[in-house]
């Protein structure tokens, strides 16, 4: 789960889903032909986070999204955070997850590890958003 750590309710917005969606207060959403829709770890553009939950709603149907622009997240990882891995930009591993060893994408910019390197699971950063090469 991507969790805002600092952020004004004037940045929350309403945006439609896209279909067959399930989403989780938390995951990670991407833009789909017009809609938003859970994350990958493949994607390349992290648009913004879900602030509640929605379970296969028609598609149109408005969700309350936070655009990741700007807000600093916590999140869990799927392994363990070494020192080095501070500074990089790293992969997503699930809608709600990052991959601190994945450097393909590089959607998220770890710059502080919570509790111990080599032993925590959790750390905070920025979205950095895609930008053409």
């Amino acid at each position: 789960m991507f969790l805002p750590l600092a952020y004004d309710s004037g940045k929350l917005q309403l945006e439609p889903v896209a279909g067959s969606q399930t989403i989780v207060k938390g995951d990670a959403l991407i833009w789909s032909s017009g809609y938003v829709a859970v994350a990958s770890s493949t994607t390349e553009d992290v648009y913004a986070i879900a602030m509640q939950d929605s379970s296969s709603a028609a598609e149109g149907t408005s969700i309350l999204v936070l655009p990741v622009e700007g807000v600093r997240f916590e999140v869990g990882c799927d392994a363990v955070v070494s020192i080095v891995d501070r500074g990089t930009r790293c992969d997503l591993a699930t809608k709600a997850t990052v991959n601190p060893d994945a450097i393909t994408e590089k959607v998220f910019l770890i710059d502080e590890i919570v509790g111990a390197a080599e032993v925590s699971t959790t750390v905070r950063g920025f979205f950095s958003r895609f930008t053409a090469t």
